[in-house]
């Protein structure tokens, strides 16, 4: 009866099991984010925070940036001051080619994504191990948030940082 019993009670994963099925999930996402070309910078609305991160933070703390045209009133550089701002200055003072900032930055967002549909599903006790993490990914590389991930990375900041919210 033991022999029995322990050949048809499905295994459960163990903590390493789960970890590297996560850690898996995480690369796939990872290398969605370092597909496009290197040496490529995809333009963003906001090219000069890639450009002069320091400098344009600077400036967004002003109504008035001189530095566009003719001069003009800020739009919205505000919203660029916590975390993608610092970010890209961080990556300047190491001296990390705009590129690979770029890069990192889309990875921190699709992983947040990813890990915070995790998380949640889990808390809400949604489905299995497996499909929590075809759900996670599901969501981190929706169409949505990958059109926006290039053009305008910082509106996809809220979307990787909802499930986190729940």
């Amino acid at each position: 009866t033991h022999v029995w019993t322990s050949m048809t009670t499905p295994a459960r994963p163990t903590a390493d099991g789960r970890r590297w099925r996560t850690l898996a999930g995480l690369l796939v996402v990872w290398s969605v984010a370092w597909s496009v070309p290197q040496d490529t910078i995809v333009g963003d609305t906001k090219i000069d925070l890639y450009l002069d991160p320091w400098g344009f933070l600077a400036r967004s703390l002003h109504v008035w940036d001189p530095q566009v045209t003719w001069g003009g009133l800020q739009n919205q550089a505000y919203g660029y001051l916590f975390p993608m701002g610092p970010f890209f200055g961080v990556g300047e003072l190491v001296q990390a080619p705009e590129w690979v900032v770029q890069r990192l930055w889309w990875s921190v967002l699709l992983c947040a994504a990813f890990l915070g549909v995790e998380r949640l599903a889990t808390a809400l006790q949604i489905g299995g191990r497996g499909t929590r993490l075809v759900a996670a990914a599901a969501f981190a590389l929706s169409p949505r948030m990958l059109t926006v991930l290039g053009p305008s990375s910082v509106e996809v900041l809220p979307m990787a940082v909802a499930p986190w919210v729940l």
